[in-house]
């Protein structure tokens, strides 16, 4: 009996990728042979490369991947980007020499230089939305505009800050922070340690933080913003949600108990014995963190809100324009007029969700997240380190002899 032998070869990790559940960041090697095939690749990807704008949008993308490398993963290692990968602008050529390891041997410093950088181009091809470069400020100006009202006061004057009028509901805040808007570079490093590494799981781009001076109050505020219509519940993105401060069903029964048993309270009697036993109660159990590179010691409650946002469409109001002045100088009934009628959309708003994210912290657990491994820099620093080992890889054992 004649044995069958298949003619052809499955690209196994590619494969993978698509059906496996593995991410195209961690592919090994491409699988092209051609100049054809590279150009076929990049039309499939979104880039025509005769269009003379494409080519010019690789290049400006295979740069800022190239300052981003040697700025920011490339810090405390004897590394550096072989020159000729630098001054490689075809990035037709890149594909094929990341397709080398089929044919060379193993350990090909130059094909894994080569996936590096396309690496850190594919990332950050993906790490700007239209909507975010295009209206952005309007963006977290609608995100904002709800929470304004509400703040009043100052924590360096005094009587401090509230979140509410002063009075009775009115919610001490120690501190209150908008996230400032992520230059380029932090989103490539934040999707450098995503398994998807697209730029729509990015929900912080937008953000509070309050910090209260109660464990308590974390939870006074997330009720303040729902009773009074500053965020919309129905609009949270349930696996985004996180609590490590209050244990929710210890605080309920004792709640309970105390109902049942005591007095009848004063509401400030209530929010005083409320606030105590909050200090001096356990803290919830971990098992779910948003994000592993987090210090298991960081404590807050968090959530992801999604907010409608409203905008005028400029192309629309342009082409409005144009046809008012074309139908003042031809008349309505002119062929460009009845053309550019046609063209004008009757739909004056882009309408669209943007995700945004509120942690609140208690003063306690604010002032633990400035030190040790909860500190801000101890956290950039995991990150960076997690990002080398995923771009450069085998490049990191394999360091050639000084």
């Amino acid at each position: 009996m004649k044995h069958w032998r298949p003619n052809f070869e499955f690209p196994w990790r590619t494969l993978n990728a698509i059906i496996g559940g593995a991410s195209a960041i961690d592919v090994p090697c491409l699988y092209l042979n051609t100049l054809e095939e590279a150009e076929e690749f990049l039309a499939c990807y979104g880039y025509h490369w005769s269009k003379d704008e494409h080519r010019a949008e690789i290049e400006w993308i295979r740069s800022q991947a190239v300052e981003f490398i040697e700025g920011s993963l490339l810090v405390d290692t004897a590394l550096q980007i072989p020159k000729p990968l630098v001054q490689q602008r075809d990035v037709r050529t890149l594909l094929l020499w990341a397709s080398r390891s089929r044919h060379a041997q193993p350990g090909d410093r130059d094909q894994q230089w080569t996936c590096a950088l396309l690496r850190v181009m594919h990332t950050m091809a993906h790490a700007q939305t239209y909507f975010n470069r295009r209206f952005g400020e309007q963006i977290r100006e609608q995100i904002l505009a709800p929470f304004r009202p509400h703040l009043h006061g100052s924590p360096d004057r005094p009587g401090g800050m509230t979140l509410g009028e002063a009075g009775a509901d009115a919610i001490p805040i120690v501190g209150f922070d908008v996230k400032h808007t992520k230059p380029l570079s932090s989103v490539v490093m934040k999707l450098l340690l995503k398994a998807e590494n697209v730029a729509v799981d990015i929900f912080d781009r937008v953000g509070v933080r309050f910090v209260t001076q109660e464990r308590f109050d974390t939870l006074l505020v997330v009720h303040y913003l729902r009773t009074h219509n500053i965020i919309m519940f129905a609009n949270i993105k349930p696996s985004r949600s996180r609590n490590t401060l209050i244990d929710l069903e210890w605080l309920r029964a004792e709640m309970k108990l105390a109902n049942d048993a005591a007095e009848p309270l004063s509401k400030e009697e209530w929010l005083h014995w409320l606030r105590r036993v909050s200090r001096e109660g356990p803290l919830p159990e971990l098992t779910v963190n948003l994000n592993p590179l987090s210090a298991t010691d960081y404590r807050s409650v968090q959530f992801t809100c999604r907010q409608l946002i409203r905008l005028q469409d400029p192309c629309n109001a342009e082409l409005l324009e144009v046809l008012e002045e074309c139908e003042a100088r031809l008349g309505p009934d002119d062929p460009l007029v009845e053309s550019l009628r046609l063209r004008c959309t009757h739909e004056k708003e882009i309408r669209f969700f943007f995700p945004f994210e509120v942690q609140i912290l208690d003063q306690s657990s604010f002032s633990d997240s400035r030190t040790g491994r909860s500190s801000y820099d101890e956290y950039k620093t995991r990150q960076v380190k997690v990002a080398q080992r995923r771009v450069l890889g085998p490049l990191l054992d394999n360091l050639p002899d000084s």
